[in-house]
């Protein structure tokens, strides 16, 4: 993990940057707003926060947030531009420095997939939330992440080709530098969530392309909801 952080303390400006003015990511944006309007005296995790958006956002509509990273660059970049929220250090592969019952929600946006023990993630979560509480996370699609492209005469990209998907893989990501991805099928997160005795309610795949240059019924992210039932 150490090797992970450090590669996203490299990539935190120009993610930062790039998250910043990516369609693709107010897309994802989107989808988080409709669900999460108001959040009045809950008390929120921010798994994962980065550069901060979610954790100013969830501040903004009410919640009692506090948004955790393991990058100290990503949280230099959050500090700067919302200083009014809580950050701190913290690395989630981990067993957390919180209390059990902690946590009306915990939130982890685009996170999963760059990280090697996602297990102990989601029993964590499981400990640290209330009876009743949400997890919510959000990762790029497996189905349609990797591979390449198929497009037309015209550049129109109306397919993707992968060749493989149900092999757990990592790979590497250089948009902003080099940055690991574990590549797992959605059958592997939605299994690991069910061993540890969280409740699926909800899964979206919201369309991310215009259908201009892109086929806009691929989706890029999936998003996934969770309940700690009442015992």
């Amino acid at each position: 993990m150490r090797d992970i952080i450090a590669q996203w303390n490299d990539a935190a400006k120009k993610y930062t940057e790039d998250q910043e003015q990516s369609e693709y990511v107010a897309s994802n944006k989107a989808v988080v707003q409709k669900r999460f309007y108001n959040l009045k005296n809950k008390k929120v995790l921010d798994l994962g926060c980065g550069y901060g958006f979610y954790t100013n956002y969830f501040k903004s509509i009410g919640a009692n947030v506090i948004g955790v990273d393991a990058s100290k660059a990503m949280l230099a970049l959050a500090n700067q531009r919302y200083p009014n929220c809580d950050f701190r250090m913290v690395d989630m592969t981990k067993t957390l420095n919180f209390s059990d019952e902690s946590f009306d929600m915990i939130f982890c946006n685009q996170v999963l997939m760059d990280i090697d023990d996602i297990e102990l993630v989601f029993r964590e979560c499981k400990r640290l939330l209330k009876p009743g509480g949400i997890f919510y996370y959000s990762i790029v699609h497996p189905a349609f992440y990797d591979g390449c492209w198929l497009k037309n005469k015209d550049g129109y990209a109306y397919a993707k080709f992968l060749e493989k998907y149900i092999s757990v893989y990592e790979l590497t990501n250089e948009f902003w530098g080099k940055t690991a991805h574990f590549h797992r099928p959605l059958s592997y997160y939605l299994n690991v969530a069910s061993d540890v005795g969280l409740v699926l309610v909800h899964v979206e795949e919201p369309i991310t392309y215009d259908g201009k240059s892109k086929n806009k019924d691929l989706p890029l992210f999936f998003f996934a909801e969770y309940k700690k039932m009442d015992i």
